[in-house]
């Protein structure tokens, strides 16, 4: 029987495929005459956007091509009679990388898809970037070694904080660093820089030997610049990210030695016009000196106190804007009774109070409510959480 016949439609992808790209597709057309300058602007940008669908499709359709046919040669290998196990493990093998590649890229069309319309919800926080940066890079590390990159980065010596999701900015960075590690085989190592710029963080991913020429389509575009490894739209979802972000993607290619530079900037978070002053009550003395130490970084003037009786007095000598106070505090006081006495001092009332605790149930919820306190934190606190909680309280009015 003709191997053709026998394999039915399922052998006859490309050829259909060929015939339909012999179809003429819909041309563009001048706006109607008559029309205002506004609808005319309208006219031309839904035009544009029905280019860019069938570009999209027609890269699209490419893409998923390539692993099609692979798996379509695969199975003509495998029902062959008398197949050399070798030559059926390496089929198989064959078949499950490219089942993951058209994964990865439906997956990925997906997420670009509710990118696009706006069903992406943000977990922000103010966050240090280039302290996400580095942890994010420390754990992939490895793997880039592995594959013989040396990877370089660098730092400004301050924080660069940002509002932002730090899950969701972790994998923007991912998508800028693999496209770049797969982009330019046998280049130079990657560099990482972020930076301040004004009222912006510029992060940047280059390497070597890999240029853009005029020419070249947006990398940041869908299928853009397509990369052996990669599903062609991580670098649109970094775009995507960075634009939900308030931020802008670009690329540059500022010379041969050089090469592609990948380019992120986001708007930095606002930074308090004055800090606050800070009350700690923590019979921890260490905790209570990290945590006067981290504020401090933060730009506040933090004090400390270990018990009750010094909480109260610490209230009475200088009245501060916030008070972080432990729940478990020694006797005679513990920080709910704490809590309710300092409501009762003169300009008490206006104090945030902010509970410490190791619990985060809701009877330990309800509990510090009730005795007084604005906020329930859960130890430990992290800097983003601090610096989050403290940017919307404005100091106090002095009296």
């Amino acid at each position: 029987m003709d191997e053709a016949k026998r394999l039915g439609p399922r052998m006859n992808w490309g050829r259909r495929n060929e015939l339909n790209q012999t179809s003429a597709g819909p041309t563009p057309s001048d706006p109607p005459e008559g029309q205002t300058p506004s609808e005319r602007a309208l006219f031309l940008a839904l035009q544009e956007a029905d280019r860019r669908k069938d570009e999209l499709l027609a890269a699209l359709g490419h893409e998923l091509r390539n692993p099609m046919s692979a798996l379509a040669a695969s199975v003509g290998l495998l029902r062959q009679e008398n197949l050399p196990p070798e030559k059926r493990q390496r089929a198989l093998d064959l078949m499950e990388r490219q089942i993951y590649a058209m994964s990865s890229t439906v997956d990925d069309l997906l997420e670009l898809s509710r990118l696009n319309r706006g069903r992406i919800t943000l977990e922000r926080q103010i966050l240090d970037l280039g302290c996400l940066v580095s942890c994010t890079l420390e754990d992939r590390r490895a793997e880039f070694e592995s594959q013989g990159l040396e990877l370089s980065v660098q730092l400004p010596d301050g924080p660069v904080r940002v509002n932002g999701d730090p899950a969701r900015l972790g994998e923007l960075l991912m998508h800028l660093v693999t496209h770049a590690a797969r982009s330019a085989p046998g280049a130079d190592g990657i560099q990482v820089n972020l930076a301040c710029e004004g009222l912006e963080a510029r992060l940047s991913v280059c390497r070597g030997g890999s240029c853009l020429a005029p020419e070249s389509p947006d990398p940041f575009e869908p299928f853009g610049r397509l990369v052996a490894g990669t599903s062609g739209l991580g670098l649109s979802l970094a775009r995507g990210i960075a634009e939900l972000h308030g931020g802008s993607a670009r690329a540059l290619s500022p010379g041969t030695r050089t090469g592609l530079c990948l380019e992120i900037r986001l708007p930095l978070a606002p930074e308090l016009e004055k800090g606050l002053d800070v009350l700690i009550v923590e019979d921890d003395p260490d905790s209570a000196e990290l945590m006067a130490l981290l504020l401090e970084s933060l730009g506040h003037r933090p004090r400390t106190a270990h018990d009750g009786p010094h909480a109260l007095q610490a209230v009475q000598d200088a009245l501060p804007d916030v008070v972080f106070c432990d729940l478990g505090l020694p006797a005679p006081l513990d920080g709910c009774t704490v809590a309710r006495m300092l409501r009762q001092e003169p300009g008490g009332e206006d104090l945030l109070l902010v509970a410490l605790t190791g619990s985060g149930s809701e009877r330990d919820r309800v509990r510090s409510r009730q005795a007084g306190f604005d906020l329930h934190l859960v130890k430990p606190a992290s800097p983003e959480q601090l610096h989050s909680l403290l940017a919307t309280r404005p100091p106090r009015a002095p009296r």
